[in-house]
């Protein structure tokens, strides 16, 4: 099997502060998304990695991010139009399944990327998710409108997995519609595809917070 993974890593990274955007802080000499793009570079299977930067660090990410297996471009203004123009980077190629993944979530698991790829492979689209432990109250006007039942809710991580074909059609249909995900699985799930839910790892946290660089730090010194 033959995997395209794609690193949408565009984003300014505005939340966590600072100078520069968190995928390019650095920990022990790597920057945070050198070390994302080699964990996936380490499995035979996966047959190229696609990073989509801003333009401004293009070049800059084209020296740095450089093999046979892994390539960078430019990316759009938000995350959906970055991982559109990485596909279209490769289009005429051919992957099994192609596998999108957070910039900033570096500790995803062997055996969820694994589920995540069998699951896509067999049902079109599939993503890692973790179950909700929090009462989650949904707010109107500042005050409780309604409590969703935990049971049915589940937080999404990445890599989120597809077969090339279908990731094309939401991602063109969502463009033509002028429609923006918050990811692709629940794009793929909005124009009525089956998207499996495999078991996800609390350790795969997506780094967004200054919190979160501490922690990642420590797991990494």
């Amino acid at each position: 099997m033959s995997i395209l993974v794609i690193i949408p890593a565009a984003g300014s990274g505005t939340r966590i502060g600072g100078d520069i955007p968190k995928q390019y802080r650095t920990f022990g000499g790597r920057t945070i998304l050198q070390r994302v793009v080699d964990r996936f570079l380490a499995d035979d299977s996966v047959g190229r990695v696609i990073v989509a930067v801003a333009d401004d660090w293009l070049a800059r990410m084209q020296q740095e991010l450089s093999g046979d297996r892994l390539q960078v471009v430019a990316g759009g203004e938000t995350r959906q139009e970055s991982v559109r123009r990485a596909l279209l980077a490769i289009e005429g190629s051919e992957f099994d399944v192609v596998a999108v993944h957070d910039s900033v979530r570096p500790f995803f698991t062997d055996e969820s990327f694994r589920a995540a790829v069998e699951a896509a492979r067999v049902d079109g689209a599939a993503l890692p998710a973790i179950p909700v432990t929090d009462t989650i109250h949904g707010v109107s006007n500042g005050t409780i409108a309604a409590t969703l039942d935990r049971r049915d809710l589940v937080a999404a991580q990445t890599p989120q997995c597809f077969r090339p074909q279908l990731l094309r059609e939401v991602l063109d249909r969502a463009a033509a519609e002028g429609i923006q995900g918050t990811d692709e699985a629940g794009l793929a799930a909005r124009y009525g595809f089956t998207v499996r839910v495999v078991a996800g790892d609390p350790g795969n946290f997506k780094i967004t917070r200054p919190e979160d660089l501490e922690l990642a730090g420590a797991r990494w010194s």
